[in-house]
């Protein structure tokens, strides 16, 4: 799996002096890649190096030729996303999606930030910052939910804790909805939504008394670490005709200046496809930071019912950009955060912060290189 990781990263370098772009973000991806492996014993970085250079050539013309018969594209195009992976560290998938092999597009390279640089970049920015490893409200969403408290931001409430099969405290199971996350989870990794029942938790078509909710409980956190049991939250009335139980949800991409003060870079709409109650993989559409106005939906047919949604305003937009900015306030540590918000039948509820946001979808949704937003002027504070 390593060998596979290393065959789609780039080369441990930043291969092309040519400035195609902004200056800030072309320094941005040259800071990241010289940052690979300092952690590291000076062989293992050797060795490391050495795979990523000798694999990326092959990873990259593998996933070309894949992605080119995918959208039929000639082998002179296939050719040249090869080759500017090799002359630039960029992903062939990007070089598709963004259409790259446009000259006005090719003249700004720099100005994207690229999925195999965005965790490098992003931590060199965070430890100019002052950043350290260790447990915070952005890793932990046990000690979110008591970040949020202390600054009276409203997040869910948490019901139960348990570590390694044993719950916290002594109290009987919550009968009504529940949702199980792992406390330091991502990527909706070990989340699960039940629901209360004829005296019994659903789930998928599982039924579990509440004895058997307990041992299930008990097994993941043994599985995922400490979980949490939160309230589930439904969707606002406005939203629920069109997407169902679950809240529509906003990432909104804050960026925190060197004099502290916090802007809003950009934000995006996500909530679950038809039938499911998870927002993951599900639909989304840009917001506009200003009027907190939601944008088309990303691939979504005509007959699709949330397109209903294209036009509509949150409720309390500028609350929840209050929210962030006070949230983000309070984390200096952090240039960018990606705040998940859920627009619920209570108001908007904070449920994370994130440092690794997801800069892929910023751009292609939008059609522009992150460059476009504010945040190549907060970048350059930093470096």
């Amino acid at each position: 799996m390593r060998w596979v990781q290393f065959s789609q990263s780039g080369f441990p370098f930043h291969p092309s002096r040519v400035l195609r772009g902004n200056p800030t973000m072309h320094r941005l991806r040259v800071l990241g890649r010289r940052s690979l492996f300092l952690n590291h014993a000076p062989w293992k970085r050797l060795a490391a190096k050495v795979a990523m250079s000798s694999l990326w050539p092959l990873g990259a013309a593998m996933t070309a030729a894949h992605l080119g018969a995918e959208r039929q594209a000639s082998p002179a195009r296939i050719l040249d996303a090869w080759w500017l992976a090799m002359r630039c560290n960029v992903p062939p998938k990007e070089y598709f999606v963004n259409r790259l092999w446009r000259a006005e597009r090719r003249r700004r390279l720099d100005d994207y930030l690229y999925f195999t640089e965005d965790r490098l970049a992003l931590t060199v920015l965070n430890k100019a910052a002052g950043w350290q490893p260790g447990p915070c409200p952005v890793s932990d969403k046990r000690l979110f939910s008591d970040f949020c408290k202390t600054l009276d931001l409203p997040t869910p409430q948490i019901i139960h804790v348990w570590r390694q099969g044993v719950p916290e405290r002594n109290s009987d199971l919550a009968y009504r909805d529940l949702w199980l996350k792992p406390s330091r989870g991502w990527g909706g990794t070990g989340a699960e939504r039940w629901v209360w029942k004829n005296g019994q938790f659903w789930r998928d078509g599982l039924a579990l008394p509440p004895r058997g909710m307990a041992r299930h409980i008990a097994r993941h956190s043994r599985q995922h670490g400490e979980t949490l049991v939160q309230e589930v939250l439904y969707s606002c009335p406005d939203h629920a005709p069109l997407i169902g139980p679950s809240p529509l949800c906003a990432r909104i991409l804050t960026g925190r200046r060197r004099n502290g003060l916090v802007d809003i870079v950009d934000a995006m709409a996500v909530w679950p496809n038809e039938g499911s109650v998870i927002t993951q993989g599900g639909r989304i559409a840009m917001i506009d930071t200003i009027s907190g106005r939601i944008g088309t939906p990303h691939e979504a047919s005509e007959t699709c019912p949330s397109q209903g949604l294209e036009g509509t305003e949150l409720p309390d937009w500028n609350r929840v950009l209050d929210h962030v900015r006070k949230g983000h306030g309070a984390l200096p540590h952090y240039v960018f955060l990606g705040w998940d918000v859920a627009f619920s039948e209570q108001g908007p509820v904070l449920l994370e912060a994130n440092s690794g946001w997801g800069c892929f979808h910023f751009q292609v949704l939008p059609d522009h290189p992150i460059a476009d937003t504010p945040f190549a002027s907060i970048a350059e504070e930093y470096i």
